[in-house]
C-alpha cells in the first residue's frame, strides 16, 4: 500500500509543478524618444476621395435604374395622343360617319369620347375649334346614352330634326346630327 501512496504523491507533485510552472510574461511596447507613444500613420485622408467617387457613381447608377424602372411601370399614352386625368385622347384629322368613327376607335383599343364630368366637358369645350363625334347616341328616341351604357345627364342636346340620333361636341354645346354626316371624332382610352 505504501507503494501506491508514493505513486499518488508523485503524481500530485508533478501536476503541481506543471500547474505552478506555467507563467506568462507581458512585455510593454517600446516608447519613443519624446516619451509619447508612436502613432500609426492614418490612411483615411487618402481613402476619402476614392470612397466619395465610388459612392457618387453608385448613387448615379441607382438613380438611373430607379428612373428606368418607374418609366417602364408608369402608364403612358401612345404617340399623338393627349393625356388628361387618367385617360388618353386622340383627335382625328379625317372625317367619317359616326359608326365608322366608332370602329376607328375600337381598332385602336379605344372608344368614342365619353364625358364623365363638368371639368372634362370644360376641357373639351376650350380646346377644340370644330365639331367632333363623341360617344353619345339616341337610338330609341327617348334618352341619350353614352357609349359605356350610362345615361346622359348633362346639359341639353340641341336637335333640329327627329332623324338626328348621334351627337357632335361643338365649342359650347352638344349638337344632335344625322349619324351619316362625315365628321372628325375623338377617341378615348385609359392610360396603360
Amino acid at each position: 500500500m505504501e507503494g501506491s501512496r508514493s505513486e499518488t504523491c508523485a503524481a500530485e507533485a508533478s501536476e503541481e509543478i506543471i500547474y505552478t510552472s506555467v507563467r506568462f510574461s507581458q512585455t510593454l511596447p517600446p516608447r519613443s524618444k519624446t516619451g509619447q507613444e508612436r502613432k500609426v500613420p492614418c490612411l483615411w485622408p487618402a481613402v476619402v476621395p476614392e470612397l466619395a467617387i465610388g459612392f457618387g457613381i453608385l448613387s448615379i447608377i441607382l438613380a438611373i435604374a430607379l428612373i428606368w424602372k418607374i418609366s417602364e411601370s408608369h402608364p403612358h399614352c401612345p404617340e399623338q395622343w393627349v393625356a388628361y386625368r387618367g385617360s388618353c385622347y386622340s383627335f382625328s384629322k379625317e372625317k367619317k360617319d359616326w359608326h365608322s368613327s366608332q370602329e376607328a376607335c375600337k381598332a385602336q383599343r379605344a372608344h368614342l369620347l365619353v364625358i364623365s364630368d363638368t371639368s372634362e366637358m370644360d376641357l373639351f369645350k376650350s380646346i377644340q375649334a370644330e365639331c367632333f363625334w363623341i360617344g353619345l347616341k339616341n337610338s330609341t328616341g327617348s334618352a341619350w346614352i353614352w357609349e359605356d351604357g350610362s345615361v346622359f345627364s348633362g346639359t341639353k342636346v340641341l336637335s333640329n330634326s327627329p332623324v338626328q340620333h348621334c351627337v357632335v361636341l361643338m365649342k359650347y354645346h352638344f349638337q344632335a346630327s344625322s349619324c351619316e354626316v362625315p365628321t372628325p371624332w375623338i377617341c378615348e382610352k385609359s392610360l396603360r
